[in-house]
C-alpha cells in the first residue's frame, strides 16, 4: 500500500467507506433479531483497518462503524469489534482515534485494535 493512502480521503475510498457503513448497518438491524435469541452478540472485523482518520480528517470506517452502532441502542450493546493494521503507526492511531470519540462509552463491548500480519500463522 502506498505510504500517502490515508492522506487524503479520495473519491473511491469514500465511496467504499459510504457502502461498508451502510451495507453494515443494514445487515446488523437484519441479524440482531437472532443474535437476541442467541448470545446477544455480533461482532465487525477488519483486518487492514488503517488509522481510523484520514491525514485531511475524514473518518475512515472503523470510526464511522462504530459512531454508527453507538447510535443505535441494541447494536451498541452487542456489537463486538476487532481491528487490525499491520502499520502499527496506523493501530496507534485508530486507538487514539478510538479512545478520543465521547460515543465509545455507549459500545458494551471495547473495541479491540491489533498490530499483527495476517495470514502468517501456521495452521
Amino acid at each position: 500500500m502506498p505510504s500517502n493512502f490515508f492522506d487524503e480521503s479520495e473519491e473511491q475510498s469514500a465511496i467504499k467507506t459510504a457502502i461498508v457503513s451502510k451495507y453494515f448497518m443494514a445487515w446488523a438491524k437484519v441479524i440482531i433479531p437472532s443474535a437476541e435469541k442467541r448470545d446477544n452478540r455480533i461482532a465487525y472485523i477488519d483486518l487492514f483497518c488503517g488509522p481510523g482518520r484520514y491525514k485531511d480528517g475524514i473518518d475512515s470506517t472503523p470510526i464511522q462503524i462504530l459512531r454508527a452502532a453507538a447510535g443505535h441502542p441494541k447494536l451498541s450493546q452487542m456489537l463486538v469489534t476487532m481491528f487490525n493494521d499491520l502499520d502499527q503507526e496506523n493501530a496507534a492511531s485508530l486507538q487514539a482515534a478510538i479512545e478520543a470519540m465521547p460515543e465509545v462509552k455507549k459500545l458494551k463491548h471495547e473495541p479491540r485494535v491489533y498490530n499483527h500480519e495476517v495470514g502468517t500463522e501456521d495452521r
